[in-house]
């Protein structure tokens, strides 16, 4: 199975890009993406706290291949790529980073592995030394924030901008900037592009408790 695997809140690369790059790298490759993932956790999230990314790593199985524009889709941390990494290696999952038509399994070089390493570490400190105040692509709280899953539900109903202003009492131009910030239309109309699916009969085990990922939110209300 071929998971795509998309992040939102990234300014620069927006869903709607990532989507298309990624089918156009798989056809080129012929290749057939099963179906796609959308994470919209914040960039500040910590991995241990993105259920999106978590949920998918323990649902699968060996020989599955997570497809991804670039390296920081998964994480802009070097730490936290190298558990993601460690995690799935043990498991017979891989990565295809379509930007750089690499494919990280159990049989990539550790001098690879150190160079893509190394390259997201030489972006971050790039980013850092580039912008001043927020880091780029970061997003700052908004008091929209608490309507989001109300605001994808009118958008997938194919309400518009003012009338999704009018039923939430806000300014429809505030609305609309938040909208456009967040990729919230982009994210709706990417669940309706048609997949390119294949059958998929496989049974193999889920990861194995080797994978020590955990979500930390669920930890806590356990405890």
């Amino acid at each position: 199975m071929i998971v795509a695997y998309l992040r939102g809140k990234n300014r620069n690369f927006s869903i709607s890009f990532q989507q298309e790059y990624l089918i156009s790298y798989a056809l080129k490759k012929g290749i057939a993406i099963d179906f796609t993932e959308i994470d919209d956790d914040p960039f500040s999230t910590i991995l241990e706290e993105r259920s999106t990314l978590l949920s998918l790593l323990h649902s699968l199985k060996e020989g599955d291949r997570i497809l991804v524009y670039d390296l920081w889709v998964i994480s802009k941390k070097v730490g936290e790529l190298t558990k993601v990494f460690d995690c799935i290696l043990k498991n017979g999952v891989s990565v295809i980073i379509a930007r750089q038509d690499v494919v990280i399994d159990d049989k990539t070089s550790l001098k690879t592995l150190v160079y893509l390493l190394s390259e997201q570490r030489e972006q971050n400190l790039h980013a850092q030394h580039k912008v001043m105040g927020r880091p780029k692509g970061s997003f700052s709280k908004s008091k929209f924030d608490k309507y989001k899953s109300e605001i994808l539900d009118m958008l997938e109903q194919h309400l518009s901008v003012s009338e999704i202003a009018k039923r939430l009492g806000v300014s429809r131009s505030s609305l609309k900037d938040y909208i456009n910030s967040r990729s919230l239309k982009e994210i709706v109309d990417s669940k309706k592009i048609p997949q390119m699916t294949r059958t998929h009969t496989r049974q193999a085990p889920a990861l194995s408790t080797e994978c020590t990922l955990k979500n930390q939110k669920i930890q806590q209300k356990e405890h």
